[in-house]
């Protein structure tokens, strides 16, 4: 507004003839000076509108940008205790892995113990018969009255026969 004033205090200042002749330069003046009052007017404006956009741009994408890391420490507050519970279900396959194995082992000696089965059996009656018949044969006065133990071991045989 104050270039308005200039352009008009010098649009009156313009020449000294008659006086519509001086109302005709002001009025020229006047209307130049206008123009480019509101040729630079136009151009501020615009600045202002663009500078105001670039100004509300910069706060809505801080805005998003706060949001983004928000949401990424979230994001992060997840992961982390999903990676550790992921390493700890890692140890946990790796460890029933090997349980796994110790029971297949155990496994395959119960079966051998099974396949052994009879012949411990056998072994046990056989073992109880000849404890019997040590234990008669001391009743009746025969046998071996010194307390050999391996007495009742001999009449096994060698080891492994019967």
């Amino acid at each position: 507004m104050a270039t308005v004033a200039t352009a008009t205090t010098a649009a009156s200042s313009i020449g000294g003839g008659s006086g519509s002749q001086q109302r005709t330069s002001s009025a020229a003046a006047i209307n130049t000076n206008t123009m480019m009052v509101t040729e630079s007017q136009l151009r501020i404006d615009a600045l202002s509108q663009s500078l105001h956009r670039i100004s509300s741009t910069t706060t809505d994408l801080t805005a998003i940008t706060d949001g983004l890391t928000r949401r990424a420490r979230h994001l992060d507050s997840l992961t982390s205790p999903a990676s550790e519970a992921s390493a700890m279900l890692t140890q946990s396959a790796g460890n029933l892995n090997s349980t796994v194995s110790l029971m297949k082992d155990a496994r395959e000696r119960f079966d051998t113990v099974r396949d052994c089965e009879p012949a411990i059996r056998r072994l046990i009656v056989g073992a109880r018969d000849d404890i019997a018949a040590a234990a008669e044969a001391a009743a009746s006065g025969g046998g071996d009255k010194g307390g050999n133990d391996n007495a009742t071991l001999a009449t096994f045989g060698p080891a492994g026969g019967t």
